[in-house]
């Protein structure tokens, strides 16, 4: 299978062929789309957070993966803790893949 993602209505984004995750995941909000990846917060119903973030790499001509990283709090935050935990979390994983 083909690996790949696309964003459908209702801010529901399809994961298809990728290790490890669900067909589906809702977005809460999109937080960067870049050429290279993609991050998303997730929630479980539209209007809360699962306190966890989807990673989408997709370098061009290479294997697309996905990533779900938790956040460490899962209290309500304010906008630029969430945004320095998201930070973290992303640091922490591509300092784990060098």
């Amino acid at each position: 299978m083909r690996t790949g993602f696309k964003t459908c209505k209702d801010n529901v984004i399809q994961v298809m062929g990728l290790h490890g995750l669900a067909a589906s995941h809702r977005i809460q909000k999109t937080i960067m789309e870049t050429g290279l990846y993609s991050v998303y917060i997730l929630s479980d119903d539209g209007s809360e957070a699962k306190g966890e973030v989807l990673l989408i790499e997709h370098p061009p001509a290479q294997q697309h993966s996905a990533h779900l990283l938790s956040l460490k709090s899962k209290k309500p935050l304010t906008t630029s803790e969430l945004m320095e935990e998201i930070v973290d979390a992303l640091e922490k994983h591509f300092a784990h893949k060098a």
